[in-house]
């Protein structure tokens, strides 16, 4: 009867000194202490509205706002964040869209909080959570209220500077449209550029 085969356990050594060399690398600290970003600039999202009036549900495309025109959390927005030596990172996002609905104004702020890992030199993971508050300004003000969860995919271009690609989900958690209760969730793949000093 055969036992294990010697060329096996070879490979099976040979993956898992790979494995301890890389280790040190996958704690390399952040890229910086500080990160300015234009974050969703385009990208793609799903989009249900849960209002005491009715549900409603709608796939909208993105190119610096959204093409329909529609509100939602995924506007163009600048974002800095603080990133200490442990790849903790502290941070918010402003936002700004202009309607074609009614002329109105939509403002969105997103404070969170997140952890900066980098298993490459050119590569990084960033999962961060936090809140995100929309107002719709039109004379009166709507507002909707997410649990926001990012998981930032970087992909370095030069030391400092990085294109992101980022898996999304802002959980409607409160809102109000024209005295209505309603929440707002939106789930979706979203591209940016972030600067690393």
């Amino acid at each position: 009867m055969r036992t294990c085969c010697p060329p096996f356990a070879a490979v099976v050594s040979a993956l898992a000194t790979s494995v301890l060399a890389v280790a040190p690398a996958s704690a390399a600290t952040p890229p910086g202490d500080w990160s300015l970003a234009v974050e969703r600039l385009f990208g793609i999202t799903r989009t249900s509205i849960d209002s005491d009036v009715g549900d409603s549900e709608y796939t909208s495309i993105s190119l610096l706002a959204k093409v329909a025109g529609q509100y939602g959390y995924s506007a163009p927005r600048f974002a800095f964040d603080y990133l200490i030596g442990s790849g903790v990172s502290f941070g918010a996002a402003i936002g700004y869209q202009s309607l074609s609905d009614g002329g109105a104004d939509a403002w969105l702020i997103a404070p969170r909080v997140g952890y900066f890992a980098r298993p490459g030199r050119s590569f990084g993971l960033w999962p961060r959570v936090g809140l995100t508050q929309l107002v719709i300004d039109y004379g009166d003000s709507d507002t909707a209220t997410a649990l926001t969860l990012e998981l930032p995919l970087e992909f370095f271009l030069s030391s400092g500077v990085a294109f992101t690609l980022t898996p999304h989900a802002d959980i409607g958690i409160g809102g109000s449209e024209n005295d209505v209760d309603r929440t707002v969730t939106e789930i979706g793949l979203q591209f940016g550029v972030n600067l690393f000093l």
